[in-house]
């Protein structure tokens, strides 16, 4: 994921804005570096990124996934650049909750009208909500959830997260407890339409006559957002990527013709889980006995007619009953995906005739990248702390063993004393740990 900060020189007022590149090591979500390349361009990305796994000794033999959220252009973004430059396929990870936030941003710019910056709105809602906090709650109308939002531990979300969890749950239900309304939704950043669902979700049960306008973005926001948000949340593996994308796809078929002509252009063009690779580790690992020998089939049949290193092109899904049909299995030239390349065909059988649901083989890549966001949020505080590469990387690494130390409190009154031996074993077992991250790539 690509960061762009100001890093500031000693005694200097100017500013050089630099480009930076979070690389986060799967599974396990570890640190493995950052990198600085020239321009914000996908080919000086890849290039950088290319270097640094050559410079760390990375057997690029052993890198098949890459999941990003920026730059994702099928013809000549980062992914595609490092297929060219490693002369093989990955597996492509595009970062679903970034596609989930996509459709309400271009459903609001619809309704509303355009940002007028990164914090700002052109349209009477958007200015709403730098001020919604400052309403009283009143009585409003419920708006029904389609289905039950997916069961999760409250305790386990963030802050922002248990907000937008329970207020859907109030506006749903018609009734708003004074706490949660007296709670911040968040900043308002046009980068973080988490915490701008939840300023909408809370204008709308302080407002006595909320407008249609409103009345649309917050249905969508619980019918929509919430579910499919909180599914990828509770199911985070790639193998559940293209059952998320069907989801969101379902789940807005409820929207007016004119409404679905603005958010399925938006889902079509970020539907990367929907490409016959990523559907397929849906299928192999399904719990319908059938559709896992379909899936086993489909890969024994690209096995046999399509070279392994063969570069291929990404399309785009479809909408339809089933996850498995957003492929045209017909007219596609459907491909193995690169996860499941050393597996052998026994093995796949042998995962296929499972009784139950079947262990996955592959390692559990997530399909979304909110790891590397709060990795980025580190090298930008490295930024402001100490200039060049290096000094960064050091940093970095110290602050990310330093967190591993931290004992994690409960309360103020449930903590708990770690000895000084106890301490120096895990800085040691934590530095161990980070110095071998690039053999786990």
């Amino acid at each position: 994921m690509k960061n762009v900060r100001d890093a500031t020189g000693h005694g200097q007022r100017d500013r050089d804005t630099e480009e930076h590149v979070s690389i986060i090591c799967e599974p396990g979500s570890s640190y493995f570096g950052h990198v600085t390349p020239s321009s914000g361009s996908s080919k000086a990305i890849s290039k950088v990124i290319s270097e640094c796994l050559a410079a760390q000794s990375v057997d690029l033999d052993n890198v098949k996934v890459v999941g990003t959220a920026v730059n994702t252009g099928h013809n000549g973004g980062v992914i595609r650049q490092l297929e060219g430059l490693l002369k093989k396929p990955l597996q492509w990870l595009v970062c679903l909750l970034h596609a989930n936030e996509l459709p309400l941003r271009h459903l609001f710019q619809h309704l509303d009208g355009a940002t007028t910056g990164p914090k700002c709105f052109s349209g009477s809602i958007g200015k709403s909500l730098t001020s919604c906090t400052e309403l009283y709650t009143t009585s409003y109308e419920p708006i029904s959830l389609l289905q039950p939002l997916p069961h999760v531990d409250v305790k386990d979300l963030s802050t922002d997260q248990q907000y937008l969890w329970q207020m859907c749950q109030a506006v749903s239900e018609g009734h708003c407890p004074c706490d949660l309304a007296l709670r911040k939704p968040g900043p308002l950043n046009h980068s973080r339409w988490l915490t701008t669902a939840n300023r909408i979700l809370l204008l709308y049960v302080g407002l006595d006559a909320p407008s249609n306008n409103i009345k649309t973005l917050v249905t969508f926001i619980i019918r929509v957002y919430a579910p499919t948000w909180f599914a990828i949340k509770t199911q985070p593996s790639c193998k559940d990527g293209a059952k998320h994308l069907h989801g969101m796809m379902v789940r807005t078929r409820y929207l007016s013709s004119s409404l679905k002509k603005v958010v399925d252009p938006v889902i079509r063009r970020n539907g990367f889980c929907g490409h016959p690779e990523n559907v397929l580790l849906a299928m192999i690992t399904d719990e319908r006995p059938h559709i896992r020998e379909l899936g086993l089939r489909k890969i024994m049949k690209a096995r046999s007619h399509v070279s392994a290193n063969k570069i291929r092109r990404f399309r785009v899904a479809r909408t339809y009953q089933e996850y498995q049909d957003m492929v045209d299995w017909q007219t596609l030239t459907v491909t193995e995906p690169p996860v499941t390349m050393d597996m052998t065909d026994n093995e796949l059988k042998d995962m296929i005739s499972a009784q139950i649901s079947p262990r996955v083989l592959f390692p559990r890549f997530p399909c979304h990248t909110q790891v590397v966001e709060r990795r980025v949020k580190l090298v930008t505080e490295a930024s402001a702390a100490v200039c060049a590469e290096t000094s960064r990387h050091g940093f970095i690494r110290a602050r990310v063993a330093s967190r591993q130390l931290m004992p994690k409190l409960e309360s103020k009154h449930g903590s708990t004393a770690v000895s000084s031996t106890s301490k120096a074993e895990l800085f040691a077992q934590t530095f161990a740990k980070n110095s071998t991250l690039a053999d786990e790539v």
